[in-house]
């Protein structure tokens, strides 16, 4: 749903946030739009691949971006 289209026609300095899921974003079209756009910001609490486990090591592209703020998905929590 949220491909390089969609991220073409949102401004350079919006902030995308997605609290659905994670396979509704192409992360890479994610990132190259955080790298070619600096005050583009994403907020999010899912992420493709994320593990089920309470307990594990996680490292992923957009998790590590510097303008990125992730949460981990509070549905798990409730």
């Amino acid at each position: 749903m949220v491909n390089a289209e969609f991220l073409g026609k949102m401004k350079p300095d919006a902030m995308f946030i997605n609290t659905s899921r994670g396979n509704v974003v192409d992360e890479e079209a994610l990132l190259a739009k955080l790298e070619s756009c600096p005050n583009f910001w994403v907020g999010t609490d899912v992420y493709n691949g994320e593990p089920t486990a309470k307990a594990c090591e996680f490292v992923h592209p957009i998790a590590q971006h510097a303008r990125v703020y992730g949460t981990h998905h509070c549905g798990a929590s409730t």
